[in-house]
């Protein structure tokens, strides 16, 4: 079979599939068994089973032991896709990308940060406080020091209890990791966390610790001020 031919017809399926759920037809959100599912649309359990594997991978279907392909809640549905945002990032990493990133992000942090400061839970503020702990005395190298902040960060964006911010972060992390893998040589690329920016991120914090949204939203703001004049030329 021709490979541009199964391609669409994996994309009428996906389609379809997904028509289906959005519609409700499937009785207690648990999909038929694939053999009856390849003949009710009309192709082989090849092609179904290339179809589902789509919409497993975007977050729309679980498929455990005994209980069978099951439909996931809509807000655990994976919107922004961080393969094709990693892919891009490796493909072009200049100036003008980081400076994207960097205005993304700013979409993400600062209102995650907020967020967390008035939903977070006890368990969420030691998590955070800890993880800022391991960001202040991580070693000096590059490697340890961008997994703490990145920890810091999820964190952070975690305890915002928002699951687009929390995709949204997730692209902005692979972003982040990306750049600073394909940039290490660049005389502008990013080293170790200055003292400047741990001083900020104390404040995000110390803000989420007590409570103080606005201020965390700030504080965060000028983490963000701080990353863009290292990555780029001009502040964004």
């Amino acid at each position: 079979m021709n490979h541009g031919y199964e391609a669409s017809l994996v994309k009428r399926v996906v389609n379809q599939l997904v028509a289906g759920i959005v519609n409700g037809e499937y009785k207690d959100n648990v999909l038929p068994p694939q053999i009856m599912l390849s003949k009710k649309h009309g192709v082989s359990r090849t092609i179904m089973r290339e179809a589902l594997s789509i919409l497993i991978s975007r977050r729309m279907l679980d498929v455990r032991p005994k209980t069978g392909t099951r439909i996931r809640p809509a807000r655990e549905w994976l919107i922004i896709d961080e393969e094709v945002a990693e892919w891009r990032l490796r493909a072009l990493p200049d100036t003008e990308c980081i400076r994207r990133l960097v205005e993304f992000r700013s979409l993400v942090d600062p209102p995650a940060a907020a967020l967390a400061a008035t939903r977070a839970n006890r368990h969420q503020r030691i998590g955070i406080n800890a993880a800022f702990q391991r960001l202040v005395h991580a070693s000096p190298s590059e490697g340890l020091q961008s997994a703490a902040e990145e920890a810091l960060l999820t964190a952070i964006v975690d305890a915002s209890g928002d699951e687009i911010l929390r995709q949204m972060g997730s692209v902005v992390r692979v972003g982040i990791r990306t750049m600073k893998a394909t940039m290490r040589a660049q005389p502008h690329a990013l080293a170790r966390v200055p003292e400047s920016q741990l001083g900020d991120y104390g404040r995000v914090v110390r803000a989420i610790e007590t409570a103080d949204g606005q201020g965390a939203r700030t504080a965060m703001s000028q983490v963000l001020g701080r990353t863009a004049s290292m990555w780029v030329e001009e502040p964004v």
